[in-house]
Protein backbone atom coordinates (compact mmCIF):
# COMPACT_ATOMS: atom_id res chain seq x y z
CA UNK A 1 0.00 0.00 0.00
CA UNK A 2 1.34 3.44 -0.87
CA UNK A 3 1.91 6.23 1.61
CA UNK A 4 -1.12 8.09 0.21
CA UNK A 5 -3.30 5.01 0.76
CA UNK A 6 -2.11 4.66 4.36
CA UNK A 7 -2.74 8.34 5.04
CA UNK A 8 -6.24 8.09 3.58
CA UNK A 9 -6.98 4.94 5.60
CA UNK A 10 -5.64 6.49 8.80
CA UNK A 11 -7.63 9.68 8.18
CA UNK A 12 -10.80 7.70 7.52
CA UNK A 13 -10.35 5.67 10.73
CA UNK A 14 -9.78 8.85 12.69
CA UNK A 15 -12.90 10.42 11.20
CA UNK A 16 -15.02 7.35 11.98
CA UNK A 17 -13.73 7.29 15.56
CA UNK A 18 -14.47 11.00 16.00
CA UNK A 19 -17.98 10.62 14.57
CA UNK A 20 -18.67 7.63 16.81
CA UNK A 21 -17.50 9.53 19.88
CA UNK A 22 -19.63 12.53 18.89
CA UNK A 23 -22.67 10.31 18.37
CA UNK A 24 -22.17 8.72 21.80
CA UNK A 25 -21.86 12.16 23.37
CA UNK A 26 -24.98 13.47 21.65
CA UNK A 27 -27.03 10.60 23.10
CA UNK A 28 -26.21 11.82 26.60
CA UNK A 29 -27.51 15.36 26.18
CA UNK A 30 -30.80 16.85 25.11
CA UNK A 31 -31.43 19.73 22.74
CA UNK A 32 -31.19 22.30 25.51
CA UNK A 33 -27.75 21.02 26.63
CA UNK A 34 -28.98 19.48 29.90
CA UNK A 35 -27.69 16.04 30.70
CA UNK A 36 -30.06 13.11 30.73
CA UNK A 37 -29.74 10.61 33.55
CA UNK A 38 -27.81 7.52 32.49
CA UNK A 39 -29.90 4.52 31.58
CA UNK A 40 -29.20 1.14 33.06
CA UNK A 41 -27.53 -1.35 30.79
CA UNK A 42 -29.46 -4.56 30.16
CA UNK A 43 -28.62 -7.30 32.58
CA UNK A 44 -26.37 -10.04 31.27
CA UNK A 45 -26.95 -12.24 34.29
CA UNK A 46 -28.93 -15.44 33.80
CA UNK A 47 -30.40 -15.33 37.31
CA UNK A 48 -33.63 -13.46 37.85
CA UNK A 49 -32.63 -10.89 40.43
CA UNK A 50 -34.75 -7.77 40.87
CA UNK A 51 -33.03 -4.54 39.90
CA UNK A 52 -32.59 -1.90 42.61
CA UNK A 53 -35.37 0.70 42.80
CA UNK A 54 -34.78 3.94 40.92
CA UNK A 55 -34.06 6.94 43.07
CA UNK A 56 -35.11 10.46 42.30
CA UNK A 57 -32.46 13.16 42.02
CA UNK A 58 -31.91 15.26 45.13
CA UNK A 59 -33.85 18.49 45.36
CA UNK A 60 -31.90 21.63 44.60
CA UNK A 61 -31.87 24.76 46.67
CA UNK A 62 -33.65 27.84 45.32
CA UNK A 63 -31.44 29.76 42.90
CA UNK A 64 -29.30 26.76 41.98
CA UNK A 65 -29.49 24.45 39.03
CA UNK A 66 -29.38 20.66 39.10
CA UNK A 67 -26.00 20.78 37.34
CA UNK A 68 -24.35 22.72 40.18
CA UNK A 69 -22.01 20.53 42.16
CA UNK A 70 -23.13 20.29 45.78
CA UNK A 71 -20.49 21.02 48.36
CA UNK A 72 -18.86 17.96 49.85
CA UNK A 73 -19.95 16.99 53.34
CA UNK A 74 -17.64 18.22 56.07
CA UNK A 75 -15.37 15.54 57.39
CA UNK A 76 -15.58 14.94 61.11
CA UNK A 77 -13.18 17.30 62.85
CA UNK A 78 -11.82 18.80 59.61
CA UNK A 79 -11.12 22.52 59.62
CA UNK A 80 -10.03 22.82 55.99
CA UNK A 81 -8.46 20.92 53.12
CA UNK A 82 -6.26 21.98 50.23
CA UNK A 83 -5.37 20.04 47.10
CA UNK A 84 -2.51 21.43 45.01
CA UNK A 85 -2.31 19.89 41.55
CA UNK A 86 -1.11 20.44 38.02
CA UNK A 87 1.88 22.40 36.94
CA UNK A 88 4.52 21.22 34.52
CA UNK A 89 5.47 18.27 36.75
CA UNK A 90 1.90 17.02 37.32
CA UNK A 91 1.91 17.72 41.05
CA UNK A 92 -0.84 16.35 43.30
CA UNK A 93 -0.52 17.05 47.03
CA UNK A 94 -3.32 17.05 49.59
CA UNK A 95 -3.41 18.73 52.98
CA UNK A 96 -6.10 18.18 55.61
CA UNK A 97 -6.04 20.38 58.72
CA UNK A 98 -8.23 19.28 61.60
CA UNK A 99 -9.98 21.51 64.13
CA UNK A 100 -7.27 20.85 66.73
CA UNK A 101 -4.50 21.99 64.35
CA UNK A 102 -3.20 18.53 63.53
CA UNK A 103 -2.65 17.97 59.82
CA UNK A 104 -1.88 15.27 57.30
CA UNK A 105 -0.10 15.96 54.04
CA UNK A 106 -0.32 13.32 51.31
CA UNK A 107 1.94 13.47 48.25
CA UNK A 108 1.18 12.06 44.80
CA UNK A 109 3.33 8.99 45.55
CA UNK A 110 1.20 8.24 48.65
CA UNK A 111 3.82 9.36 51.17
CA UNK A 112 2.20 11.01 54.19
CA UNK A 113 3.53 13.55 56.63
CA UNK A 114 1.75 14.51 59.83
CA UNK A 115 2.22 17.42 62.16
CA UNK A 116 0.45 19.96 64.31
CA UNK A 117 0.19 23.72 63.92
CA UNK A 118 1.30 25.79 66.89
CA UNK A 119 -1.64 27.36 68.77
CA UNK A 120 -0.86 30.87 67.47
CA UNK A 121 -0.52 29.54 63.87
CA UNK A 122 -3.90 27.80 64.20
CA UNK A 123 -5.47 31.04 65.46
CA UNK A 124 -4.00 32.95 62.49
CA UNK A 125 -5.23 30.27 60.07
CA UNK A 126 -8.76 30.43 61.48
CA UNK A 127 -8.75 34.24 61.17
CA UNK A 128 -7.48 34.07 57.56
CA UNK A 129 -10.16 31.50 56.68
CA UNK A 130 -12.90 33.74 58.13
CA UNK A 131 -11.57 36.84 56.32
CA UNK A 132 -11.49 34.94 53.01
CA UNK A 133 -15.32 34.69 53.11
CA UNK A 134 -15.54 31.43 51.16
CA UNK A 135 -19.30 31.75 50.74
CA UNK A 136 -18.77 34.72 48.41
CA UNK A 137 -15.68 33.57 46.48
CA UNK A 138 -16.16 32.33 42.91
CA UNK A 139 -16.04 28.51 42.89
CA UNK A 140 -13.81 28.44 39.78
CA UNK A 141 -11.22 30.74 38.21
CA UNK A 142 -12.99 33.56 36.38
CA UNK A 143 -10.19 34.75 34.12
CA UNK A 144 -8.24 33.35 31.24
CA UNK A 145 -6.63 29.94 31.94
CA UNK A 146 -2.92 29.88 32.70
CA UNK A 147 -1.00 27.10 30.93
CA UNK A 148 0.75 24.66 33.28
CA UNK A 149 -0.46 26.58 36.34
CA UNK A 150 -0.77 25.01 39.74
CA UNK A 151 -4.41 24.60 40.73
CA UNK A 152 -5.52 25.04 44.33
CA UNK A 153 -8.75 23.47 45.57
CA UNK A 154 -9.70 24.87 48.97
CA UNK A 155 -12.45 23.23 51.03
CA UNK A 156 -13.72 25.11 54.06
CA UNK A 157 -17.03 25.28 55.87
CA UNK A 158 -18.86 23.33 53.14
CA UNK A 159 -17.51 25.52 50.32
CA UNK A 160 -15.11 24.43 47.59
CA UNK A 161 -13.07 27.05 45.74
CA UNK A 162 -10.80 26.15 42.83
CA UNK A 163 -8.23 28.72 41.77
CA UNK A 164 -4.75 29.07 40.29
CA UNK A 165 -1.82 31.38 41.02
CA UNK A 166 -2.95 33.90 38.42
CA UNK A 167 -6.48 34.25 39.80
CA UNK A 168 -5.87 33.68 43.49
CA UNK A 169 -6.86 36.74 45.46
CA UNK A 170 -5.00 38.09 48.45
CA UNK A 171 -7.45 36.49 50.89
CA UNK A 172 -6.56 32.98 49.67
CA UNK A 173 -2.85 33.86 49.61
CA UNK A 174 -3.25 34.89 53.26
CA UNK A 175 -4.78 31.47 54.04
CA UNK A 176 -1.90 29.70 52.27
CA UNK A 177 0.62 31.82 54.21
CA UNK A 178 -0.64 30.19 57.44
CA UNK A 179 -0.27 26.60 56.18
CA UNK A 180 2.67 24.27 56.69
CA UNK A 181 5.69 24.62 54.42
CA UNK A 182 5.02 23.12 51.01
CA UNK A 183 1.52 24.58 50.79
CA UNK A 184 2.37 28.28 51.18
Amino acid sequence: MSLTGRTTTTGALLLVTLLAATACDSDSSSADGASKPPTAAPSTSLSAQPSPPATSPPATAPGTSPTDTPPPPARHGQLMALVVSGGFAGLHNELVVKEDGSYTSTRRDGRQTTGKLAPDALTKLRAALERADFAHLPPRPTGRPVADALMYQFTYDGHVVLTDDGHQGQALRDVRAQLPVGYR
